[in-house]
């Protein structure tokens, strides 16, 4: 969404109410589907004590399943009523998005095929943490999204998956005795690294493309190259060396970067 913000003053079609119940409707969505990953695989017993990744607060018992339920209920309904003001305003079309939003967000861990659970989590990442939200945001404030921001888009949520790989790379062994198919149980530990590093590939590429297309500047494209570029590398070097517990230092550094990525592209349009 920082990039998004970037690219509508960057083309000067911000309008700041829009934006920022846009805004609003990601991160209460985003929150929802962390609650209700939590709330569903501990429902479902894939939240197990032999877990090597962050303490979760059902399986500790700091929070009960009920508490867990309304917390995600709240941030559900915040996600709805921000996106219903802001189809008021922009357009009752992006009505349709806003349904397909909170439907992905219970259909990914939850209902009769949860995504999470047949390896469609990471493709549903690159949608919903990348091309949906930056897309259809700007589509509701200034319309047809420029054709760089789809790279931008396409960049962000393929590195967004990387934290997703990381995780249930972490993750592979109790996934696999837990029932819960990630795309790296049904492939093979082995395929975790693999996967990592080819969307830092990928991601570089689009992001890479995506500056140069809004800037055209060769400056601007080599220093988004070589920043990122140097540090997916570091991280891809990693993901080969860390093992067990040691993986949360790989999802913490990820998710920084992709925080750092964003910043840095947003001031890239700014200044141009």
């Amino acid at each position: 969404m920082l990039i998004v913000g970037g690219a509508l003053l960057h083309e000067g079609t911000m309008r700041w109410l829009p934006y920022l119940l846009a805004l609003l409707v990601a991160l209460s969505a985003q929150i929802a589907s962390n609650l209700a990953n939590d709330y569903f695989d501990y429902r479902d017993g894939k939240d197990t004590d032999r877990r090597v990744g962050f303490e979760r607060l059902l399986t500790t018992g700091q929070v009960t399943p009920r508490q867990m339920l309304y917390a995600l209920l709240i941030a559900l309904a915040v996600c709805a009523v921000s996106g219903l003001v802001l189809c008021a305003l922009c357009g009752w079309e992006l009505l349709i998005v806003g349904l397909l939003v909170l439907l992905g967000v219970l259909a990914y861990s939850a209902g009769p095929y949860p995504l999470s659970s047949h390896g469609l989590g990471d493709l549903a990442v690159v949608l919903f943490y990348g091309l949906v939200p930056a897309l259809v945001t700007y589509y509701a404030i200034a319309g047809m999204p420029p054709i760089y921001l789809y790279w931008l888009a396409l960049g962000i949520g393929v590195w967004s998956a990387n934290i997703l790989v990381a995780n249930n790379y972490r993750d592979y062994e109790e996934d696999r005795q837990s029932g819960k198919r990630t795309l790296i149980v049904q492939m093979g530990k082995r395929f975790g690294p693999r996967l990592y590093c080819f969307n830092a590939v990928l991601a570089w590429a689009s992001l890479s493309v995506g500056v140069y297309l809004a800037v055209h500047s060769q400056s601007a494209l080599i220093l988004v190259a070589l920043l990122t570029g140097l540090s997916y590398y570091w991280l891809c070097t990693l993901v080969h060396r860390l093992k067990g517990r040691q993986l949360n230092y790989l999802l913490k550094a990820t998710t920084l970067m992709s925080l750092l990525t964003s910043i840095l592209i947003l001031i890239l349009l700014l200044l141009h």
